[in-house]
């Protein structure tokens, strides 16, 4: 059994690791790292789903799948850059966004249903067709929503992605802590009995704190205090619902971790999953403010 402190070891290198990613990027006023770390992440983590949906029997097709994955990020990605060079022409901009961002999931489906046709049989075909669509648009089309973030209008998308970043994960690690120390009741015992109320109730508190905290320095404030309470509250509800479909995935197949991909933490599913459904509240949350004020 892996330790409490090779745990945090790990866990602090990866994270100082990324935050050293994010400071290059600040520093040459790039998205480049960002970008890269997360298409580095949503590869392993969709080998990792693709892997766990064949312990069930699905026979999805993971090659095609991760390059598709990863052409649907970098066309999201270089679509949001799209929007913001040619915001001009507001015709022209939609049409790009269209073509660049969903160009490679159409391509996709259709050359899914001819590989099927062609190098198997038609038995479990809406299922196979089915699981590698859903792998995609599960974990590279939801990452994507980092890059939405990295460019809100406002200029201080950076300093956003770090904020949702430290929320989701650092109310998951303190609702395990405080779970395993002191958690009584259960959360949901039949998609994962180790979780409890009271360590969601501490990674709630714990992810306020952290927003609050942020909140005090101008160079990492990103909403005005009012809106930091909402803000922190619903995106630890949504990283712990991230955190529950996961487990969900996993109950359903009989697993315990996604892979031993990432030392003392299992899959690198089981680190970003929380992130999975917190990055597209925290961009619609971010992205409705900004409109309104």
């Amino acid at each position: 059994m892996i330790s409490l402190g090779t745990r945090i070891i790990f866990g602090t290198a990866m994270l100082g690791a990324f935050f050293g990613v994010l400071y290059l990027d600040y520093i040459f006023n790039s998205d480049i790292g960002l970008g890269l770390v997360a298409i580095l992440a949503g590869t392993v983590g969709l080998l990792e789903f693709y892997n766990i949906a064949a312990k069930n029997g699905s026979k999805p097709f993971k090659i095609i799948g991760l390059i598709s994955g990863v052409l649907v990020f970098v066309g999201y990605w270089m679509s949001i850059r799209g929007l913001k060079a040619s915001s001009q022409d507001l015709l022209l901009t939609k049409h790009s966004f269209h073509l660049i961002s969903s160009g490679p999931l159409v391509l996709l489906v259709l050359l899914l249903f001819l590989l099927q046709g062609i190098t198997r049989d038609l038995r479990d075909a809406a299922k196979n067709i089915s699981i590698t669509v859903f792998g995609i648009l599960y974990v590279f089309f939801l990452l994507s929503f980092v890059m939405l973030i990295r460019h809100l209008p406002a200029g201080n998308g950076l300093q956003a992605v770090m904020t949702v970043l430290l929320i989701s994960k650092g109310g998951d690690i303190g609702a395990y802590l405080f779970g395993s120390k002191f958690g009584r009741h259960k959360l949901s015992p039949t998609i994962s009995p180790k979780k409890s109320i009271e360590g969601a109730a501490f990674g709630l508190f714990l992810g306020l704190l952290i927003a609050v905290g942020l909140s005090i320095s101008l160079s990492t404030r990103i909403l005005p205090f009012p809106w930091v309470i909402p803000f922190s509250l619903i995106v630890g509800v949504a990283a712990m619902f991230g955190d529950l479909a996961e487990s969900i995935l996993k109950r359903d197949a009989n697993v315990k971790d996604a892979s031993n991909s990432v030392p003392a933490f299992g899959g690198m599913l089981d680190i970003i999953d929380c992130m999975l459904f917190s990055l597209p509240v925290s961009y619609y949350f971010l992205a409705f403010y900004q409109a309104k004020y």
